[in-house]
């Protein structure tokens, strides 16, 4: 026990350490840090998944103590806001997969419980700052394009480059302010599935025990496709805030099915014995190409009826590699 110690708080302040790095990377790469930011879980999540729970739990009490250090002396890009979002996002997986959960529901209530502090975090800033909630998000996201803008400046572009990104940013913005519960609920469920995707496998090769069940086995329950019906109807027949609730859902259950179709195709991927080369190659292009991400989730719709890795129904799935 005496020699276990201080290795559990050694790999707490690893994972710490991580995910506080991870965290601020986008003041070094405002671009590219963007997207290097949403895998601040995984260091978390390696200590649960290789030191055990206690080591996870002590990680996420550093994380956060350091975050409360950081802000006396820096504001990050968003605030807390974030950084609460993702420590609460590793907290629950890391909660769920050291208690064995499939891993759907790890993934699903990782997401749900995010998207929860998220809404959490923004009802309190508002009662701080005496405005309505929406219209502090709105204002978050104001400011934030007007980072990204600035950035833009910064690069020497000619002037009208720059009015075009500028109009471009204030369409996406309003569609994106119409979109929101969907889109913070598709980005969850993906932040959460990619963590614990890249979390397992590496936990692995360090060698942790093997859990969960493959990720191409994944099915999305077939009672949630009338969730799906639901709001493409909407969208058809409804307008104005009707028509906008239908897109979300859509995106929402769209997100559900872009699983279950890249379980399709890696299914078929590893029975062929493809090179790892030509995997790699693949999901490169579902991640760089959002119209082949679209054409997977409508592999996935199908696969409910097709059946297309000829599973067992009654099989059981997870949400895993």
């Amino acid at each position: 026990m005496s020699r276990a110690l201080p290795g559990e708080w050694l790999a707490a302040a690893a994972a710490a350490a991580g995910a506080i790095v991870l965290f601020t990377v986008p003041w070094m790469l405002p671009l590219a840090g963007s997207v290097i930011t949403f895998a601040s879980p995984l260091p978390l999540l390696l200590a649960y998944g290789v030191r055990g729970r206690r080591a996870g739990r002590k990680g996420l009490i550093l994380a956060a103590a350091a975050a409360l250090l950081l802000a006396q002396v820096a504001a990050p890009p968003g605030g807390g806001y974030y950084l609460i979002y993702f420590l609460v996002m590793a907290g629950a997986l890391g909660e769920m997969w050291s208690q064995g959960l499939p891993d759907r529901w790890a993934v699903g209530t990782a997401a749900v419980t995010a998207m929860a502090a998220s809404v959490l975090v923004l009802l309190v800033g508002s009662i701080f700052y005496d405005v309505g909630p929406w219209q502090l998000w709105k204002a978050q996201w104001q400011s934030e394009m007007a980072m990204v803008m600035e950035m833009y400046r910064s690069m020497d572009l000619e002037p009208d480059t720059l009015r075009q990104l500028e109009q471009g940013l204030a369409m996406a913005g309003r569609i994106i302010l119409r979109m929101a519960p969907g889109i913070l609920a598709a980005v969850s469920l993906l932040v959460a599935w990619l963590n614990f995707l890249a979390a397992r496998r590496i936990s692995r090769r360090l060698g942790a025990r093997e859990t969960g069940s493959p990720m191409n086995l994944y099915r999305t329950p077939e009672r949630l496709v009338w969730l799906l019906i639901a709001g493409g109807g909407i969208m058809a027949l409804g307008s104005g805030w009707l028509f906008w609730l239908g897109a979300n859902l859509v995106l929402v259950m769209g997100v559900l099915y872009f699983f279950q179709g890249l379980a399709v195709v890696d299914f078929w991927l590893r029975r062929k014995n493809a090179p790892a080369l030509l995997r790699t190659a693949v999901y490169l292009m579902v991640a760089l190409e959002i119209y082949v991400a679209a054409i997977l989730a409508v592999t996935g719709l199908f696969d409910m009826w097709l059946n297309l890795r000829r599973l067992e129904q009654a099989k059981p799935s997870g949400s895993e590699e």
